[in-house]
């Protein structure tokens, strides 16, 4: 498997037509492709700067030429899902005309797109790259690489680990965000260390004590997660080597 990481701005999209013109970036986390209709079906997550460039990129996409079906799903804030059916852009057409694959959620965000799109051998991603040649739309390749079971096993204990550290990223509380982050960007975790914890105590206006508290709570929620998932990790690598 061959796979390529693209950044395209498509012409003929609805969704780059929505984030040119608007501050609302789009995630694209579940499609689904029909071949016998050559549609495309999305379920789009929005996020706008404010409630209003939702709204107003949301009506790009419900009323583009190449949209067959709009659902709003939720709105709420700067935020929005919906349910999109369009037809196939040209770029698209051409991965699906190669034997091409979506390894990962669409991006889009400034009229561009990021697309993570995979092939089976070198001759289908090499006609592919030439037929976008013959496009006037435009693209870049961030990356192409060759994956084997084994890379794409570790990519997927890293997308674990990812989750797992996310997760513990979500158990802290505003206070200790705003600590740690504070923290880091001073230099309290740099060697030599540029920052003390009086340092922090008073940009805060708390003691040293308070600081190291919620310091140590925060590291807590990161750290315990994420040594567990390394540990997990690593009793796979023992697993495959005996």
């Amino acid at each position: 498997m061959i796979e390529l990481a693209l950044t395209v701005r498509q012409c003929d999209c609805p969704l780059s037509a929505a984030s040119a013109v608007h501050d609302v970036a789009f995630v694209t986390p579940h499609w689904h492709y029909h071949h016998d209709r050559s549609q495309l079906e999305l379920r789009v997550l929005a996020e706008g700067s404010d409630r209003t460039a939702v709204e107003r990129g949301l009506d790009v996409i419900r009323t583009h030429e190449e949209t067959d079906a709009f659902e709003l799903l939720a709105k709420q804030g700067p935020t929005a899902r919906a349910r999109v059916t369009m037809g196939t852009t040209t770029m698209m057409g051409t991965v699906v005309e190669h034997d091409g694959y979506l390894t990962g959620p669409f991006e889009n965000v400034d009229g561009s797109e990021r697309w993570a799109i995979g092939f089976d051998d070198e001759a289908a991603v090499d006609g592919a790259l030439e037929a976008f040649e013959t496009h006037d739309d435009e693209y870049e390749i961030r990356s192409r690489r060759r994956l084997d079971p084994a890379t794409v096993l570790e990519d997927v204990r890293a997308g674990g680990v990812g989750a797992t550290v996310l997760e513990g990223a979500r158990r802290l509380t505003a206070t200790e965000r705003e600590t740690i982050r504070r923290a880091v960007g001073a230099g309290y975790y740099d060697v030599p260390r540029e920052a003390t914890l009086g340092d922090l105590a008073d940009e805060f206006g708390i003691s040293d004590a308070a600081v190291s508290k919620t310091l140590r709570r925060a590291e807590g929620k990161l750290l315990g997660p994420t040594v567990a998932a390394l540990a997990s990790s690593d009793r796979d690598d023992r697993t495959r080597v005996d």
